[in-house]
């Protein structure tokens, strides 16, 4: 079941494109990236995402993606909330925390 949870979860990355500038030290990272940290345990998996997300909305996962910084890992992601509102949620990829996103943005 892990398995086909982060290949859904890298399926997500296989069409994500750069949208920060080059000068802004953030990037969006590939979906070989992102499955090559899921593996070495460097980040968290699809799975866990989900898990997590389900334990701080009754929102649904409708993007994600996969930032990174000089020291950090940091998940973008869009949720439908049952409301039908979208919010964007920044998450450290490695310990789950819930960050601020003007530190993302400001980076």
């Amino acid at each position: 079941m892990k398995v086909i949870f982060t290949t859904v979860f890298l399926a997500f990355f296989s069409f994500v494109t750069p949208v920060y500038s080059v000068g802004s030290g953030i990037k969006a990272l590939d979906y070989e990236a992102c499955r090559l940290l899921v593996n070495e345990g460097e980040i968290l998996s699809m799975s866990e995402l989900m898990k997590l997300v389900n334990t701080l909305s009754e929102g649904k996962i409708i993007d994600t993606r996969l930032l990174q910084d000089e020291q950090s890992y940091i998940y973008e992601m869009e949720i439908a909330g049952t409301d039908g509102m979208v919010q964007m949620l920044y998450v450290d990829a490695r310990s789950g925390m819930v960050t601020d996103p003007v530190k993302v943005e400001s980076e």
